[in-house]
């Protein structure tokens, strides 16, 4: 096996053969790393390499699983780590100016459930700075460039995360989303991308961006590998104030019970009825008709406050953004890039009175999806309204027209956060150019087995999309 093909295995075929011993975690990790020797100083994906301490885990592993101590499914997988995630004796940047010579003494919670597990971290991936916007072009630390064209943004601010995933540079990797930080980047790198549900992974060392908003999750190449990685991450954590107690299932059980009998919905109020470029739309109408197929029933719904849904978004959102920031923007504000420092500026504006209607009417909002989703067993809807804009312009092209991409995704993606959901981007084909385009998603809280479940049986039914890999090399022109 060449080590292209090796790097593109994924957690749960690479699980099976490292189990079966038919690969070590040695031979796995050094493809790894061979891989973003060769292909890291195009994308810029990885900002921190750990490769010496990733060999040596490795190492490790593989004496373990020969001793008959294999640990489960991760053991010996490699993963790349978002860089605003502590990790003990490696730099933590944040994706920024204040924080580039922090070197954390713990490790984040899930970087401790994941060491447990056996994983092997490869890296930092870099952010979008303080991970506050969605291009990952990062004035302090350099720009991510998506595999797919090397002259497009790969989105943000996990935007490093879902290079690498992409690109074939580990088999998974962390990530947050706070308005879309996942799905977003997920969506125009063509990887799956999960938000669970608020609380249900820890946040415990992980840098806040809106703290009732954050989610950590997990960017991977197949439904069944995200299960398979949350499986380890989801759990209560008493030190984390947004963590719940909530039990956690097994991810995998009922995994082949497929959609057939299942309800699921479109409701373009939920994203405002914005436009969306018509290789989207094509690609969506044929995800659609691929659940029907497999024996869902697929039907319009309505939903009356979706628009409040995304126009509440910066009221919550702006103080608690605001409130991380305000000594570091009153010490030296000239320490922030331009984009971030804009979003500051503005959050500060926002009233305590502002905030507090705010909270009250996301409570409302909240009970009415939690009642939406009583009689559905899903919400299917576009991931992004178009495929990832170039870096040189940031400009969005839906049917002709030209829009400045920096919030374009967040009719599909915010309300998603502000009610706490899970949802789930995968790939759902490409446009006329060859850049991924994705379907979202979403279900009711603490329902990630079954989202996932659904993306599965989707991928399952199309694997012609999955198959199908970025060139990495050479920028080519949109």
């Amino acid at each position: 096996m060449d080590t292209e093909d090796l790097c593109y295995r994924g957690v749960h075929d690479l699980a099976g053969r490292i189990q079966r011993r038919e690969v070590s975690p040695v031979e796995v990790v050094d493809a790894y790393l061979r891989r973003i020797e060769a292909l890291n100083p195009r994308l810029s994906a990885y900002l921190t390499l750990t490769a010496d301490s990733a060999r040596e885990e490795a190492r490790r592993a593989e004496t373990e699983i020969a001793a008959g101590g294999w640990r489960g499914p991760l053991h010996g997988i490699p993963y790349g780590v978002k860089d605003i995630i502590e990790t003990k004796g490696v730099r933590t940047t944040h994706g920024s100016s204040f924080f580039r010579d922090f070197v954390p003494d713990r490790d984040a919670e899930c970087i401790t459930r994941l060491r447990s597990a056996g994983a092997i971290m490869l890296g930092k991936t870099l952010t979008h700075e303080f991970a506050a916007a969605t291009t990952t072009i990062n004035p302090h630390y350099g720009t991510a460039h998506n595999p797919w064209n090397l002259d497009c943004i790969t989105g943000g601010s996990s935007g490093g995360s879902a290079a690498a995933v992409a690109a074939g540079l580990c088999a998974f990797a962390l990530g947050s989303d706070t308005g879309g930080s996942i799905r977003n980047p997920a969506a125009l790198c063509g990887v799956v991308g999960l938000k669970p549900t608020h609380g249900r992974v820890s946040l415990m060392g992980v840098c806040p961006n809106v703290m009732t908003f954050d989610h950590l999750g997990t960017m991977t190449y197949t439904a069944r590998d995200a299960a398979l990685v949350l499986q380890t991450l989801a759990g209560y954590d008493p030190r984390d104030a947004a963590s719940r107690d909530v039990a956690v299932p097994d991810y995998t059980e009922g995994w082949k019970r497929g959609v057939r009998g299942m309800r699921l919905v479109l409701c373009p109020d939920f994203y405002m009825n914005a436009e969306v470029d018509s290789d989207v739309d094509r690609a969506f109408s044929e995800a659609v008709q691929v659940f029907r197929t497999l024996g869902a029933t697929v039907e319009y719904v309505s939903f009356l406050n979706g628009k409040r849904l995304t126009e509440l978004f910066p009221a919550i959102s702006g103080p608690e953004f605001a409130e991380f920031h305000r000594p570091f923007y009153k010490k030296n504000p000239d320490g922030y890039g331009a984009s971030v420092r804009e979003r500051l500026e503005w959050s500060l504006k926002i009233t305590a009175d502002e905030y507090v209607r705010g909270l009250r009417e996301r409570e409302l909002l909240r009970r009415e999806v939690a009642d939406f989703f009583r009689s559905v067993d899903a919400l299917l809807l576009p991931s992004m309204p178009c495929a990832a804009p170039p870096i040189e312009s940031l400009m969005a092209k839906v049917n002709g027209k030209e829009y400045p991409c920096m919030w374009i995704h967040r009719p599909f993606q915010s309300s998603h956060n502000l009610t706490g959901c899970p949802a789930v981007s995968l790939p759902m084909g490409f446009d006329r150019e060859g850049m991924p385009l994705s379907l979202q998603i979403v279900g009711p809280e603490w329902n990630e087995g079954r989202i996932l479940g659904i993306a599965s049986a989707y991928e399952e039914a199309a694997p012609e999309i999955r198959a199908r890999r970025p060139p990495c090399t050479g920028a080519g022109s949109r």
